[in-house]
């Protein structure tokens, strides 16, 4: 009897216990964020995460609206903002972010209130859903950054003004997606910025429905002003008959 399901019950424990440490160690693999600080001083969690040896900021504790990161931690340079710190919960009104933070990742600020947002020129990567869903009337995009995610500034129907640095190399619709652009008149640009409409879904006739929102609209009659120039950089504007216009910055 002992040869029959002895076997059986050494398989599974095995098993199990394989299992166990596997979880364990993927779960420690995909934690990047390990081991994590706390600085009651400013309501953070923090780590060192980078060959810098920055810290980046991984959680907001505290409850104050106005929220100024500060650019040192206990002596280390605060050179990242992490995905979800200030998602949602937090209703910021305001955000100081010091001239030191490197990457902005993904859902940093997403689903708050803030009206205005200064991204300062050490900033080189914003990351997707980054400032999604908030009230942001004008966003300056420094010289510094070189990419800027999906949706980083989606769900923004209050933006009337943006300006982007000559250092992104590709900028998508997506960017300004659900809104963001529908009320948008002006838009400064850098030289040679390759322009890209966003993939619509495959079960959408793109031309039936995704070109035509709002916020497609004006991208589009950007994107030809844009085109027509050969790419130069400066001002285009709208004016009420939808015609853009050129100017040099």
């Amino acid at each position: 009897m002992k040869k029959k399901w002895m076997p059986h019950v050494i398989a599974i424990v095995g098993f199990v216990v394989f299992g166990a440490l596997a979880l364990g160690s993927a779960t420690q693999a995909s934690d990047p964020l390990l081991p994590v600080q706390h600085e009651p001083q400013y309501d953070f969690l923090w780590t060192i995460l980078g060959d810098d040896n920055g810290i980046t900021i991984t959680r907001y504790t505290g409850s104050n609206r106005n929220v100024e990161i500060p650019r040192q931690i206990q002596g280390r340079t605060v050179t990242g903002i992490g995905n979800g710190v200030f998602m949602g919960g937090y209703h910021l009104t305001s955000v100081t972010i010091p001239n030191s933070v490197v990457h902005i990742w993904d859902g940093a600020f997403i689903n708050n209130r803030l009206t205005s947002v200064n991204i300062p020129d050490s900033v080189v990567f914003i990351g997707d859903f980054a400032f999604e869903m908030n009230q942001l009337n004008e966003i300056t995009i420094p010289d510094s950054v070189i990419h800027i995610g999906n949706r980083a500034f989606a769900n923004n129907p209050t933006l009337t003004s943006i300006t982007i640095g000559n250092g992104v190399g590709v900028l998508y619709e997506g960017v300004f997606a659900m809104g963001s652009l529908r009320n948008v008149s002006q838009i400064s640009i850098g030289a040679n910025v390759a322009l890209h409409n966003s993939e619509p879904p495959r079960f959408i006739d793109p031309e039936r429905i995704v070109w035509w929102t709002p916020e497609s609209i004006v991208w589009r009659g950007f994107r030809a002003a844009y085109e027509a120039t050969g790419h130069r950089a400066g001002v285009y504007t709208v004016n009420a008959d939808g015609v853009w216009n050129w100017q040099p910055r």
